[in-house]
């Protein structure tokens, strides 16, 4: 299914788009069809949204129209699902993507989601400066041993608090890979350029302290923050490199050098910067791109680079030259944003959000509010004591099968609902690939939190029709804007895009297509003032006179004269005002050249062919299916409309 196709045509048409829904207060039956009931508050709502949409006014007129509107809607709605579309896999599938979307904005916790975006923002407007100490950690590591990882942080923040430098404490202790170069310094950065638990401690600890051991993914880390300082916002960079290698000889460092001296000078000569970048950088993931970075954070690229491109003052300016571990740079400022207002800045930081470890914590808390609302009761040990039992090392090779079980106890209840054992295997099987690279007991762990989480959130979900109408509506106008462009899309588009078909509408409704005012008329140029002043005698003399026969006399040993002849409407600029031309003739002179357009003759009513207007008969023919299409609608379905019903709903809209 062409989906964003279908898209443009549900939020373009009379009735259907994703819009609230009106909590229905009025049940009052407007109209049946075939027996099916519609409520007057389904029509108001989406009456009600087309009108502010238009800015069309609420009068009788427009209610009756649009009524009929509307009934036709369902009509090829009711048509749909006769011809089966709503059972269709790849329709199922698709509406389901789409509401499985619109439920994850009710399936989260608003008020975690609405702190953690205002905190978000108010750290973008604050960066800090920090080093650390990484104790890495594997995945698999849990109990006694996660101890003693801790432990050993400890040990490497109190050689820090006694005294000894922290670069030095890193050089010695961090697993870090970049600590060689930094001595664990991470320059400075803002929110979303860290992992989120290593940011709130970067965040939370005052400035010239050392935090205490911080979990990530990572391992636990020990933070030194050195500095705070309002964000610098984003910089838009492009940049001119000449490699140094690491093992190169002081000869190599000292010809890069001297090579983005030069570089630098015939920048400050004028050359252009982006295209001396393509011919001379060295980095050549920039270089074809005239040397432009993408948007750059502090905190996203290496210090002394950093330091350097964040100098720059105007848009414009270029940097000396200056030194970095990878080799020798200029820079130039191309552009500078700085920190927005918080609605300005909101779709970036939700943005941000989706792919950040933070969203997890809205989850987390909507799991709990989840548990206390629905009275849930789990079992972990149960659980984990089966699983020991019943799961081997085939869970990583995705090759796990489940086992036949002996008894099926109880591991979660939600609102006295009864999960077992039973239904978290079945949950292990499918979700195998999510065993890689941890140790049983990790597994185990896990699948289970998660199991629980997955099914108090599909409880959830099953529940949004009844606890949230606006749900339940916006659900049910995308399942019928998607039938109507499917059944649509079979009786009006697939058949109007048949040529044969279209050919014989075509032929039987010729005296539909006609041309308006059609001006013949011919072109005359020549560079000879007097040559045009005899052809346009000439015309006048004799208007009907062949073209080819009237230049013939000039064109006799060279070509003075030239001449072509057109078909034109009255809106094209060489003829515009014909009808006020004596003699159907216009004469301008340029310096160079006479020309003369001569008026040969006008047509109105002129037939068209297919060619000539094969939209417009493409578009009638639609309409014509369609109009017929309703009418075979209209007979095969009955339409009962409440007439008090539409009575009582004129009053309360009109008044």
């Amino acid at each position: 299914m062409k989906t964003a196709l279908r898209v443009a045509i549900l939020t373009a048409g009379v009735f259907v788009s994703v819009t609230t829904f009106a909590q229905q207060q009025n049940t009052d039956i407007l109209l049946t069809i075939n027996n099916t009931p519609v409520t007057a508050d389904e029509f108001t709502s989406l009456y009600l949204k087309n009108t502010k949409a238009t800015g069309a006014k609420i009068e009788k007129s427009t209610l009756d129209e649009y009524l009929n509107l509307f009934i036709n809607f369902k009509l090829k709605v009711q048509a749909a699902r006769d011809a089966g579309i709503d059972t269709l896999s790849s329709f199922r599938n698709e509406y389901n993507g789409y509401v499985d979307q619109l439920a994850q904005s009710y399936l989260i916790d608003q008020e975690t989601l609405n702190a953690l975006t205002r905190e978000a923002y108010q750290r973008m407007k604050e960066e800090v400066s920090a080093s650390h100490i990484l104790i890495s950690m594997p995945e698999t590591v849990t109990g006694t041993d996660t101890l003693n990882y801790y432990q050993k942080a400890l040990e490497a923040r109190t050689k820090v608090l006694k005294g000894e430098p922290f670069g030095k404490v890193a050089l010695t202790t961090s697993n870090d890979p970049s600590v060689s170069r930094n001595n664990g310094y991470l320059g400075w950065f803002s929110a979303f350029q860290m992992v989120y638990p290593f940011e709130t401690a970067a965040y939370s600890t005052p400035v010239d302290s050392v935090s205490m051991p911080v979990r990530t993914r990572f391992g636990y880390h020990i933070i030194k923050v050195h500095g705070r300082r309002p964000a610098k916002g984003q910089i838009k960079v492009a940049h001119i490199m000449v490699r140094v290698q690491p093992n190169a000889s002081p000869q190599d460092m000292e010809n890069a050098r001297l090579k983005i001296v030069d570089i630098h000078n015939r920048l400050l000569n004028g050359e252009n910067f982006s295209e001396l970048a393509k011919k001379e950088s060295q980095d050549n993931s920039t270089a074809p791109n005239g040397g432009e970075l993408p948007w750059i954070r502090s905190g996203q690229i290496i210090p002394e680079f950093e330091e350097v491109a964040f100098s720059l003052n105007n848009i414009g300016d270029i940097s000396k030259p200056f030194q970095t571990s990878f080799g020798w740079h200029v820079v130039k400022l191309l552009d500078r944003k700085l920190p927005g207002e918080f609605e300005e800045m909101l779709p970036e930081i939700k943005n941000l959000m989706g792919r950040d470890s933070r969203i997890l914590n809205v989850r987390i808390a909507f799991v709990n509010k989840l548990k206390k609302e629905y009275d849930v009761k789990e079992f972990p040990a149960d659980a984990k004591k089966n699983l020991s039992s019943l799961l081997d090392s085939t869970i990583f090779k995705g090759e796990w099968i489940v086992p036949t079980l002996k008894s099926n106890p109880t591991l979660l209840v939600i609102k006295g609902m009864n999960y077992q054992l039973a239904d978290l295997l079945n949950y292990i099987n499918q979700n195998q690939q999510k065993s890689r690279n941890q140790s049983l007991q990790s597994f185990m762990n896990f699948i289970y939190t998660d199991w629980v989480n997955q099914t108090l959130i599909n409880y959830e979900k099953s529940l949004l029709p009844q606890k949230y109408p606006e749900f339940k509506g916006l659900a049910n106008e995308y399942l019928e804007g998607m039938l109507l462009f499917e059944i649509s899309n079979r009786e009006i588009w697939t058949k109007a895009s048949d040529s044969t078909a279209l050919n014989a509408y075509f032929d039987s409704n010729r005296d539909k297509y006609v041309w308006g005012d059609k001006i013949y008329f011919t072109v005359y140029q020549t560079s000879n003032q007097k040559v045009g002043q005899a052809l346009a005698k000439a015309l006048k003399k004799t208007p009907a006179i062949d073209p080819h026969e009237l230049v013939k006399k000039w064109n006799k040993k060279t070509q003075t004269v030239t001449f072509s002849q057109q078909v034109g409407f009255p809106d094209n600029p060489t003829i515009l005002g014909y009808n006020k031309w004596e003699s159907g003739i216009n004469i301008t002179n340029d310096a160079d050249k006479v020309v003369v357009v001569h008026i040969d003759k006008t047509t109105t009513g002129e037939p068209k062919e297919l060619n000539d207007c094969r939209a417009e008969v493409i578009s009638d023919y639609q309409n014509y299916l369609e109009e017929s299409w309703i009418q075979q609608l209209k007979a095969k379905y009955k339409v009962d409309i409440n007439t008090n019903s539409y009575n009582k709903l004129l009053e309360n809209l009109t008044n």
